[in-house]
């Protein structure tokens, strides 16, 4: 039995019971879901009994577990009082688009959190025009976003996570056929470009212009990952998007191929240049760790 209580561990105890599911808790924390077994296990090891039913829906506190919480609550609670913030101030609202690889960034938001265990976070998916707009206007306190941006003199940008970009194309195309792919294998099929954000993010996902100076030809216009996909598949469009968008967007009709020639993308932790909270700054080194 350890001497002193990981409050980060109680608050993730919280957290489970108040949702009463690992994989619902697990969203919530924005952890994968074995992660969130790791952490309640790792408290009951240092309390050296269980604290929570398996097996049950919702998961319910044992009655060892019941009295833990009367006292780890408390603590937790007082440690929020003691650094003289409110429960409010003591919250943070993090945007995301589709296809953030959450369990490739577990170490950063992990970290963060273990640094500072009365922090409650919460994560807000967000629309890619929305991205950078909703944090300018203050809807959300820091956003993951993928680049360009428009409004970059007025964000602070660290990049926490890089990928490769792969094309997904028809599965009965001559393209699904290949192992690798070059841009020119693409000249002359259409690409799905994105609505709701600016002309120049779609460029450059799609690569307008290109080094042979053919000019891209836009097939279809998509609001959502959904629709993007149901072009390439049912539409005969072609689509360039990041790796771990392919892994979880998986279509009978789509086949992703890796492209040699193409940079690699990134996902940015982006703050308002302007936020110099202490939260946020904590935020910052986080990821810059």
């Amino acid at each position: 039995m350890t001497d002193f209580l990981n409050l980060g561990l109680v608050n993730s105890l919280q957290v489970l019971v108040e949702e009463g599911s690992f994989a619902r808790a697990a969203e919530r924390l924005f952890v994968t879901p074995p992660a969130m077994t790791q952490q309640i296990q790792r408290l009951e090891a240092a309390v050296g009994y269980k604290l929570v039913e398996r097996g049950t829906k919702p998961v319910r506190l044992t009655e060892r577990g019941s009295d833990f919480m009367v006292h780890a609550a408390a603590a937790l609670a007082a440690s929020r009082l003691a650094l003289g913030e409110s429960a409010e101030s003591r919250a943070l609202r993090i945007g995301f688009i589709n296809g953030y690889p959450t369990s490739r960034n577990d170490g950063f938001i992990a970290r963060f959190r273990d640094e500072n265990p009365s922090v409650s976070l919460s994560f807000v998916q967000l629309n890619w025009g929305d991205q950078i707009g909703r944090l300018i206007d203050g809807d959300i306190d820091a956003s993951l976003a993928r680049p360009p941006y428009e409004d970059a003199e007025s964000i602070d940008v660290v990049t926490v996570h890089t990928e490769k970009r792969v094309a997904a194309v028809p599965a009965s195309s001559a393209l699904a056929e290949k192992e690798r792919l070059t841009l020119a294998d693409l000249d002359g099929y259409p690409m799905v470009g994105a609505l709701g954000v600016s002309r120049s993010w779609t460029r450059y996902w799609v690569v307008d212009p290109r080094a042979g100076g053919k000019p891209v030809e836009y097939g279809c216009w998509a609001a959502t990952m959904e629709e993007a996909v149901n072009g390439v598949a049912l539409g005969g469009n072609v689509m360039i998007t990041a790796e771990s968008v392919a892994n979880r967007y998986q279509h009978t009709g789509v086949v992703y191929v890796d492209i040699a020639d193409i940079d690699p993308c990134h996902v940015d932790l982006c703050t308002r240049a302007s936020d110099k909270r202490p939260l946020i700054r904590a935020l910052r080194r986080a990821a810059r760790a």
